[in-house]
């Protein structure tokens, strides 16, 4: 395996004396840059055990960075950089079973990707505040998997080509993803666990995408565009137990929902929700 590292630079140190390496306070800062071909895809791999992390699109067309300032006493971290499989792989794991106070023992990772390449995105974070800012990257495949925190992931940018998957599981916390329609998904695969959900399918969906939503215990918001057709079918699960607020612009023919102008409007849009134990808000914009 081939690996290629353009750029690094390591350690800010806060405390004055390199005795005190494994006091609290003290924290490095590692950088690191990669140059992405445009033969192949990009493959990036994020796996965090605990802290901040956010991504967003890089200023080159080619060339990402990773940004990890931690601390060393409580994590270790990898960055590594295949050319030849034009893969990245991020490793940021915890040290044993301990408690963590970002306070006093920073743990953040940034990665900024370049937007002139295609790439297939997989990240698994197991705690902590994440926010993605994914709009205008060349996303093929999205996937993010949290086991607890809070998660923001916006597309403010549209896709500049079609995502063949985006798949989101949040198992504890609050999870919030605004303007998917910009993702351009074919299909997409939401699944929330317990907490606030906020799902906004809003921007530039493509015709026929396909969208479903499992939710578990929870508040749940869901904004629907207003210039796309839609068939929405809620049922399963607790369905039975949810409180449904559902926007008067959709009428029911049997267990489905329509838009009033579903037969008239040439984009469409399918959705499935299977309630949770809660309320469910369904807007309309």
């Amino acid at each position: 395996m081939k690996k290629v590292t353009i750029l690094t630079t390591a350690f800010l140190v806060i405390v004055p004396f390199t005795s005190l390496l494994g006091q609290r306070g003290y924290y490095e800062t590692v950088e690191e840059e990669f140059k992405a071909s445009t033969d192949q895809p990009l493959e990036v791999l994020l796996k965090v055990d605990a802290g901040e992390v956010f991504v967003e699109k890089g200023e080159d067309e080619h060339i990402g960075v990773v940004t990890i300032r931690y601390a060393p006493r409580k994590f270790r971290q990898r960055v590594e950089f295949d050319d030849t499989k034009n893969r990245l792989k991020i490793y940021f794991e915890m040290k044993g079973l301990k408690t963590v106070d970002t306070d006093e023992d920073p743990a953040e990772v940034t990665l900024q990707l370049p937007h002139g390449v295609d790439i297939l995105f997989d990240s698994k974070i197991k705690a902590g505040e994440v926010t993605m800012e994914m709009g205008g990257l060349q996303l093929h495949e999205f996937y993010l998997d949290n086991w607890a925190g809070e998660v923001e992931i916006r597309f403010d940018e549209p896709n500049p080509v079609v995502m063949d998957f985006l798949g989101v599981n949040a198992k504890v916390g609050a999870l919030r993803l605004v303007k998917l329609g910009n993702a351009r998904f074919t299909k997409a695969d939401i699944n929330g666990g317990i907490g606030e959900i906020d799902i906004d399918f809003t921007g530039d969906l493509q015709n026929e995408s396909q969208a479903k939503v499992d939710l578990d215990i929870g508040e749940a918001s869901i904004l629907l565009p207003h210039d796309v057709g839609i068939r929405m079918k809620i049922g399963g699960g607790l369905s039975f137990l949810s409180q449904k607020n559902i926007d008067r612009s959709l009428y029911s023919r049997g267990s489905i929902y329509y838009s009033e102008d579903y037969d008239e409007t040439e984009k469409k849009f399918a959705i499935r929700v299977t309630p949770g134990l809660g309320e469910l808000n369904i807007d309309r914009n």
